[in-house]
């Protein structure tokens, strides 16, 4: 109910702007076409009249619902659009279109094809993409059509977007667009000028200034030729000293030709000092007959834009662009030339005056010498400087007496000022708004002082127009004082230069040059972080390298001591030696652990990744964290609630806390704080918080301590196996190896970040699971003392102690043992059959590793067990479905592990698939 005044004013607003039309279609009693066209200016009248049956898409009462929407919002917006519809794409549009359409005849209901002939094949992919049902946005695309009579560059933003009928198909396309031609080609021209000052702010060579002009706006025109002519004193001649082609046109340098042989008309508009276009002398009625043409075919020129400079009311020169075909130029082409012709001449008559300046400068030394000998040569002298003071492009003028009242001031300097009315005023009369600048003073101080003052991009403000604002400028000029026989100052000459768009240039040079030396800073000392990592991280990858390939060997050793003490101890029962046995095995195990932190830092440690809930995992370690701490060490946990869970061998994560509490433990020897913190993150590519380009979901989990810190060589170093600053005897130097390689083989990455004196904290980011944490379930051994099953096992073993130890402690066990060095050896063994058991190694020479042999195993006799051991290995991650056991392991584990995996195998078991 509320919104029921808002509908009644939109109708009331509807029917005062078309007070003829009811709102159910009648316009004056007789119904004009549907509410589609209700509005819509001057396109939805001519819609309303239209006979739509005669088109492909019929009448409007039998339009689709959508089509019907999307006309009526094109029609009702100020925003230029048009809609195509149906087999043909008819097009409509609304007024706000009309403009961009320009001379191109009636388009209202005729194919879109049609009705942009001149560029439908760049349409094309356009349209066939929105006709598939996928929307498209173009910014600024360059367009180059036919819409008023000739071709020209355009540059649109537009989206194409498919319409549906009511059966849900594309039957149509909405397009809503803007046109920035006029934007980019200013933009482009901009561009232009400042590139063509810049080069010619350094040049003094009148014929070289106009060279680099002339090829500068060739190529950004794209024309056939471009150069600058001098018209001799008669005016009758035009003559080149040089010009710019492209390839293939013949150039005009050094050829002299009659100017009124190209077309009287032509010529007079030059000597008006009109700026000539010519789109195609053929057409022209300015270069009609057959003088003209031949003169125009003699310099193969088809189209020109010429613009002129005159001097004292007299044509001197000319900028001249010529093109071999026809071609329209445009008002954007004319005053782009008649700027460069502008800022040509002006450097021209920069280095002209100059160098004039300088002979000027010259001759008055020398007529000053011959003053009294040649009184009439002096006049005659004194009337052409004067001359040349007019004509000079610096400014200049002559004050005179301490009023400064203005006796001469040439052209340049009239411009500048913005006034002609200077002769015989005093100058503040003359330039009242100066007043308070600094300027007077300054002549007032030169006057009284008879010191030169020079003054170098000085800032000050005219009023040039009669009631316009001050127009502030920057001049460099020189105050030089006039003195008189007896030495005393008369008046003061001043001559100097506008250098307002030099100081401009200059300083937006500078802060350009300031920002580059800001990115150039910025992106050199992002490479060299970049060097130092990835120098850090392939000299940790190559000892990894080395470590994995020690952990292997060192794990034969030690599987193969371990089976030694196995047999000693069986074979020495009950003598005094079980303490020494004991004591072997200790040490194998002090040596399995810490091959097994050298596999975790190489990263090729088989481990065994589960989801995991990493709260639950640090709490339930809670008892042991704080038997790893002192008293005097408080230990404070804080994870962020909702915390993801992670994909980690849970062992391999444990130990590797404990490793980072027990080193915070030892860098506080006077007690301190030992916080463990967790947090999710989400890392994007590029985003400063994600080392070595890690991207996705992880838990980042840090443990920071209030300890020593450690200095920027230890930091460096840390990672290393084997690195410690600890005492001897008290550190392996393994533990932080360890999480380094438990972090990357996790799919994350570790980081330290340290203090001297302020403490340490390091971090670890872990890869998010994709499942909930499983509860653990534990597989079922057979249990000491059960009944034994025995077998017959093929046992694959290269290394020659270990496969003796292992083969004889098995048939101790009551197995029956079949021993190869190879599963080359073994496979046709395997293929013979009467094996109820295979155990093997992974690595090992041949053409077969242990796991393809275990594959072939399996699909020669798939209820067969296999177990793998391995000490080392990239190979294991590959044995899914097959129990692995590490080296070195136990010998009675072995014993259990083979009589569970037989008992199981005896009769057919429902509980599913056996091993790890």
């Amino acid at each position: 109910m509320m919104a029921d005044p808002v509908w009644q004013d939109a109708a009331r607003l509807r029917q005062s702007a078309d007070p003829g039309r009811a709102a159910d279609g009648m316009e004056r009693g007789v119904r004009t076409g549907p509410d589609v066209f209700t509005g819509g200016g001057e396109m939805g009248r001519r819609m309303r009249d239209m006979d739509w049956s005669a088109t492909p898409i019929g009448r409007p009462e039998d339009w689709p619902q959508s089509l019907r929407t999307i006309v009526n919002l094109m029609l009702t917006s100020s925003f230029p659009m048009f809609a195509v519809w149906g087999p043909e794409l008819t097009f409509l549009y609304n007024d706000s279109y009309r403009p961009i359409l320009g001379d191109k005849p009636e388009a209202l209901g005729r194919p879109f094809a049609a009705v942009w002939a001149d560029i439908w094949e760049d349409l094309v992919p356009l349209v066939a993409r929105a006709l598939a049902g996928e929307a498209t946005y173009h910014e600024d695309r360059l367009l180059v059509m036919e819409r008023h009579g000739y071709r020209e560059e355009t540059y649109f933003t537009f989206s194409y977007s498919p319409v549906r009928d009511e059966a849900d198909r594309v039957a149509g396309m909405f397009c809503a667009c803007t046109e920035n031609t006029a934007r980019v080609l200013a933009e482009r021209r901009l561009t232009f000028q400042l590139d063509l000052a810049e080069k010619l702010r350094g040049m003094n060579d009148p014929v070289g200034i106009t060279a680099a002009a002339a090829e500068a706006i060739g190529r950004h025109l794209r024309v056939a030729r471009a150069g600058y002519g001098r018209t001799d004193p008669t005016g009758s001649l035009i003559s080149v000293d040089r010009d710019w082609s492209d390839s293939g046109v013949e150039s005009l340098a050094g050829q002299s030709r009659p100017l009124d042989s190209f077309g009287p008309a032509l010529i007079a508009e030059l000597r008006a000092g009109y700026t000539l276009r010519v789109d195609d002398v053929a057409t022209d009625p300015r270069t009609s007959g057959s003088g003209p043409a031949a003169a125009f075919a003699g310099i193969g020129a088809r189209a020109l834009l010429v613009v002129p400079l005159l001097k004292a009311g007299q044509l001197t020169a000319i900028l001249y662009l010529h093109e071999g075909e026809a071609r329209h130029w445009t008002e954007t082409d004319a005053a782009l030339a008649e700027d460069v012709a502008e800022r040509t001449w002006a450097a021209v008559e920069r280095a002209l005056a100059e160098a004039a300046l300088r002979a000027a400068n010259t001759a008055l030394i020398h007529e000053r010498a011959a003053v009294e000998a040649a009184n009439a040569r002096l006049a005659a002298e004194g009337e052409r400087l004067r001359t040349l003071f007019r004509q000079a492009p610096g400014f200049m003028c002559v004050l005179r007496g301490p009023d400064h009242v203005f006796e001469l001031a040439n052209d340049t300097y009239m411009q500048l000022v913005g006034r002609q009315d200077l002769v015989d005023r005093p100058a503040r009369d003359a330039l009242p708004e100066v007043e308070g600048q600094g300027f007077f003073e300054l002549l007032d101080r030169v006057y009284a002082s008879g010191e030169t003052f020079v003054g170098r991009s000085m800032p000050i403000s005219f009023q040039r127009r009669p009631g316009g604002p001050l127009e502030e400028r920057f001049l460099t000029f020189v105050y030089q004082p006039i003195k008189d026989e007896d030495g005393r100052v008369t008046g003061l000459f001043v001559e100097g230069s506008d250098v307002t768009e030099a100081k401009r240039a200059e300083e937006e040079l500078q802060q350009l040059n300031a920002t580059l030396e800001a990115r150039v800073a910025e992106e050199v000392a992002e490479r060299e972080r970049v060097q130092i990592a990835l120098l850090q991280t392939q000299k940790t990858e190559a000892l990894g390298q080395m470590t994995g390939g020690v952990a292997h060997d060192f794990n034969n050793l030690l599987q193969a001591l371990s089976g030694c003490l196995h047999m000693i101890e069986k074979r020495a029962e009950g003598t005094r030696i079980q303490p020494l046995v004991d004591a072997g095995r200790q040490a194998v195990d002090r040596g399995a652990k810490l091959v097994q932190q050298l596999m975790a830092f190489a990263r090729r440690q088989a481990l065994r990744p589960e989801t995991v809930d990493l709260r639950d995992r640090v709490l339930g370690m809670s008892e042991l964290l704080n038997r790893a701490l002192r008293a005097d060490i408080r230990l404070e946990v804080d994870f962020a609630t909702g915390l993801w869970p992670v994909e980690v061998d849970a062992t391999q994560l444990e130990l590797a806390l404990l490793n980072l509490v027990v080193n915070a433990r030892d860098a506080m020897p006077d007690g301190g704080m030992l916080s463990i913190r967790a947090a999710n993150v989400t890392l994007t590519h590029g985003d400063p918080r994600a080392p070595n380009g890690l991207s996705g979901e992880f838990v980042r989990l840090t443990v920071s301590d209030t300890g020593t810190g450690m200095p920027a060589d230890v930091q460096a170093r840390a990672f290393d196996p084997f690195f410690t600053t600890k005492e001897i005897g008290k550190g392996s130097g393994l533990g932080l190896s360890q999480v380094y390689g438990f972090a990357r083989h996790s799919g994350g990455t570790v980081w330290i970040e340290s203090e001297e004196g302020r403490g340490t904290t390091i971090g670890l980011l872990i890869r998010r699971s994709g499942t909930a944490p499983a509860e653990i379930a534990e597989r079922v051994v057979t249990e000491a003392g059960a009944s034994r099953v025995g077998g017959h096992v093929l046992v694959v073993e290269d290394d020659p102690i270990v496969a003796l130890t292992v083969a004889t402690a098995l048939e101790d066990a009551g197995f029956t043992i079949t021993r190869v060095a190879t599963a080359d050896e073994a496979l046709p063994l395997l293929e013979a059959g009467g094996f109820d058991l295979l155990f093997s190694d992974v690595v090992m020479p041949g053409t077969m590793s242990g796991v393809d042999l275990a594959r072939s195993a399996q699909r020669l006799r798939p209820d067969l067990p296999v177990v793998l051991a391995t000490g080392y290995s990239e190979e294991v991650a590959r044995a899914t479905g097959v129990m692995v056991l590490p080296k070195p392991y136990r010998i009675d584990h072995l014993v259990e592990v083979l009589d569970t995996l037989l008992t199981e195998a005896a009769p057919p078991s429902p509980r599913g698939e056996r091993g790890i």
